[in-house]
């Protein structure tokens, strides 16, 4: 049925280092948070996630939804649409935002870390990779989605390679914000083979205003990381350096000219604006013009330079809803999943026993017009690609570039898959 609904309810969850949620966008009416389990270090001392509450959580907010009457916490969020959205059965896990560990080797003055810095720094997180390895055993990831490791630094992160087994296994994107104080392997790893995304918020390009706004003396350091990242990345576009503007602070085209000029000179192709996330929240109504400005300059500028700018997350809901309402933006909004499914959209074909035949532009599409999970259409591709019969409700599922020739299905190819299945030679 059609009704109402968001991919973060579907697919998402949010491991924080307070609990865990459903979704993190609290930039709408209702406010959105919603948390279905909460974390405290002292108390919680064996703290053990429960699925079940998880899913319950889910379901009770989607059925009230599909009755037209919206989840209070939901009202007015961007992320919803109308649509005919999958079976329960097939509603898997495809977006993930890991931060629930808060050390970290540097010191934003933005961060919410800053107010107690050795609290943060020293409490004790719970651990995550448990839980994923649950989620995992009850079957419930999705093939191809994608994972941020949004919170503190991953360099300070133990479980980071065992995440990432769980992650490779499900052909899950890692999208890695770093500060890049100090270099990973791994996420170089990624980057070289095209599977890995990395968002560097710098907010600076002089050493000076980088000192003033991570207080740590690391501005060389860190823009010799990103470029080693961006020298060594396959894909240009999955390489990022971010600027928040700070009010009274980095406010200014000189600081943005400097912040453009340095990720050029870092081989960086690729730029992201943002607002001060706190500073939105108590003033998205009150922001001024001259702020607003500054987003135009950044993206005419970076036109300029040969770079591409996008707008990022609370500036998009700055420049696209309420008083500053543009529809220039619309274009030039980062999404990150969108960048991804590039990397692993291929075209598809259901092919039925007796011939008949649908073509999709990617496997998301060809899962949504039969109400299938992603898995199930991505596991049929990947075993027809590899010459084993394999249906799926019914159907075969074959990639395009595989079973294709001069944009035509290559039947002779398509009956040897197809042929081993109906007449039970194997």
């Amino acid at each position: 049925m059609k009704y109402k609904c968001c991919n973060l309810l579907t697919g998402g969850i949010e491991f924080r280092y307070n609990g865990v949620a459903l979704c993190q966008r609290v930039d709408h009416v209702g406010g959105g948070d919603i948390v279905v389990q909460t974390y405290d270090d002292k108390k919680d001392k064996n703290f053990k996630f429960d699925v079940k509450k998880y899913l319950a959580k889910r379901n009770e907010i989607i059925s009230q939804n599909k009755t037209g009457k919206i989840y209070y916490k939901c009202e007015g969020c961007v992320e919803l649409f109308e649509r005919e959205w999958p079976e329960e059965r097939n509603q898997k896990i495809f977006q993930m935002i890991l931060h629930h560990w808060t050390k970290c080797n540097s010191h934003c003055i933005y961060c919410y870390t800053n107010n107690d810095k050795e609290y943060f720094n020293t409490r004790k997180s719970y651990k995550v990779l448990p839980i994923l390895k649950d989620l995992d055993k009850n079957n419930l990831f999705d093939y191809g989605g994608i994972c941020s490791f949004a919170g503190g630094e991953i360099s300070c992160l133990s479980e980071f390679e065992g995440i990432l087994k769980i992650l490779k296994k499900y052909d899950i994107v890692p999208i890695f914000n770093s500060s890049c104080v100090q270099y990973e392997r791994k996420v170089e790893e990624y980057l070289r083979n095209g599977n890995g995304m990395l968002i560097v918020s710098v907010d600076s390009g002089t050493k000076e205003l980088h000192n003033k706004i991570k207080q740590v003396n690391s501005f060389d350091s860190v823009w010799k990381n990103i470029t080693r990242y961006a020298n060594a990345a396959k894909r240009k576009e999955f390489v990022y350096t971010k600027y928040i503007v700070l009010k009274d602070i980095n406010d200014n085209e000189e600081a943005i000219t400097a912040f453009l000029k340095k990720s050029k000179e870092a081989g960086v192709k690729y730029v992201l604006m943002e607002i001060d996330h706190y500073y939105f929240l108590e003033n998205r109504e009150n922001v001024p013009k001259y702020i607003i400005d500054l987003f135009y300059f950044a993206f005419n500028k970076a036109k300029e330079m040969d770079l591409i700018c996008e707008i990022y997350s609370n500036s998009s809901v700055l420049l696209l809803q309420g008083k500053w309402a543009d529809e220039f933006w619309r274009p030039h909004v980062f999404d990150a999943g969108a960048e991804i499914n590039k990397y692993s959209q291929r075209k598809v074909y259901k092919v039925n026993p007796n011939k008949t035949y649908n073509k999709y532009d990617s496997i998301k599409s060809a899962m949504l017009d039969n109400n299938l999970s992603y898995t199930q259409v991505w596991k049929a591709c990947e075993k027809t690609k590899k010459l084993i019969p394999y249906k799926t409700d019914n159907a075969f599922y074959f990639y395009a570039e595989d079973f294709e020739t001069s944009g035509s299905l290559d039947w002779d190819k398509v009956n040897s898959v197809m042929n081993k299945k109906l007449f039970g030679i194997f």
